[in-house]
């Protein structure tokens, strides 16, 4: 769909790059999350592929000439004045949609969106949730080959999270390319195939989210007051290391049998942990670890 080729970009006045020789490619299908922590490069990313800036020095070549690109902005971009049913026929008039097309697609995110029992509804009479949904309507109202959604949950409760994730997994069915940036990394574990870490411009990381689940399994454990005699002996013993944690430590573990002695010693403690967590790394243990820990 989309190939970046050692694409750089600054800002007028700027001492270093906000992107740093980016390569990469956007494959269709792909909904790849997009990470890293605040000024990483992800906004700067989503205005290269917008349009709205040109690289300072790299290549971006589109697969397609006519590729159209859908955004669900962070900030909230309809018109309050407006009912629901009012903004979504503007922003399709603004999209050009005509004929049998407008009306597919205006379904289409009325049902992603479930707006049907409010389109009479003004929108800045909203509550914050509804007004994200709308936003959210808007921004895959335009048929488009990339759609760029930069936090667009934001503030949304738990139910409509999981109906607007649903809209974007039928995107991508649709073979649409999607990036999706969030600071739900539950969100992006959920949906995505592939992730991209930003961090100070540079890419840190590009992988499919498959080769991303370790191999090994970690045990976090943290005790009411100081770890009980021998437990340290134990882990030594079993050939492991206990990453320190507040009151407690993180072990990663290869084998059952290692987990089967811990799990053993834990049992026969008078004081049991006031933690115990077993199970693979978890996508946020594995951002902390390529990020050195930045959120």
């Amino acid at each position: 769909m989309l190939k970046l080729s050692a694409v750089s970009y600054r800002y007028p006045a700027a001492e270093i790059d906000a992107l740093q020789a980016l390569t990469l490619s956007l494959n269709a299908g792909d909904i790849i999350g997009l990470l890293g922590p605040n000024g990483a490069g992800k906004t700067t990313l989503f205005s290269l592929l917008s349009g709205l800036v040109k690289p300072t020095s790299g290549q971006l070549t589109w697969q397609k000439t006519d590729t159209r690109v859908g955004l669900v902005p962070q900030h909230l971009a309809f018109y309050s004045q407006l009912s629901i049913a009012e903004n979504l026929v503007f922003f399709a008039d603004i999209y050009q949609l005509k004929g049998a097309q407008r009306q597919q697609q205006l379904q289409m995110v009325i049902e992603a969106c479930n707006l049907s029992d409010r389109l009479k509804q003004r929108a800045a009479t909203l509550s914050g949730g509804w007004q994200r949904r709308l936003n959210f309507a808007i921004g895959i109202l335009q048929p488009a080959d990339v759609y760029l959604f930069d936090e667009a949950t934001v503030g949304v409760d738990a139910q409509s999270r999981q109906q607007l994730l649903n809209a974007v997994k039928q995107l991508a069915a649709a073979g649409k390319t999607l990036l999706y940036t969030s600071h739900y990394l539950q969100e992006i574990e959920q949906i995505a195939n592939r992730i991209l870490v930003l961090q100070q411009g540079q890419l840190l990381l590009d992988a499919p989210i498959s080769q991303l689940s370790s191999d090994s399994w970690q045990l976090m454990v943290q005790w009411s007051q100081q770890a009980p005699l021998g437990w340290l002996e134990l882990v030594a013993k079993l050939g492991l290391t206990a990453e320190p944690l507040a009151q407690g430590s993180l072990i990663s573990l290869t084998t059952t049998a290692q987990w089967q002695q811990l799990n053993l010693f834990i049992t026969t403690q008078m004081v049991q942990p006031k933690l115990l967590r077993y199970g693979r790394p978890s996508l946020e243990q594995l951002y902390l670890h390529v990020t050195g820990g930045q959120l």
